[in-house]
């Protein structure tokens, strides 16, 4: 016998709009490639909020931004202190590394040896650090 086929939703009146009616950009701006919207209910109350994974970074950026000065290294990086911070680095280790960066990173290695600077782990091995 088939299955009957169901609504995922319930329809309502809600309907979304973009961020930046919600929120102008001088306000809070949102970077390129950042989308992002905004679930209203009849009374034009704001119900859901919307985000793209940029647009998600962008926000928790923010939060962050401001927490960097206030709080102490250990509490910074702390799940309980810093929510937003945490979120992030939980996010951006799941993403792969864009080939700008590592394109960057490789020209910057090969720039440092060109001119022939030593490595931090070379220096603790030569000094016995290590």
């Amino acid at each position: 016998m088939p299955k009957k086929k169901t609504k995922l939703t319930k329809f309502s009146d809600a309907k979304l709009v973009s961020w930046q009616k919600i929120v102008p950009k001088s306000v809070f701006p949102l970077e390129k490639g950042s989308q992002a919207g905004v679930v209203l209910d009849r009374a034009g109350t704001p119900r859901y909020f919307v985000f793209n994974m940029a647009a998600l970074l962008d926000v928790l950026s923010e939060i962050d931004e401001p927490l960097a000065d206030r709080l102490s290294s250990e509490e910074y990086y702390s799940k309980s202190a810093n929510p937003a911070g945490w979120l992030i680095d939980r996010l951006e280790s799941k993403l792969p590394l864009s080939t700008d960066y590592v394109n960057s990173l490789k020209s910057a290695i090969g720039e440092a040896q060109k001119k022939g600077w030593i490595s931090f782990k070379k220096i603790e091995e030569e000094l016995q650090l290590s």
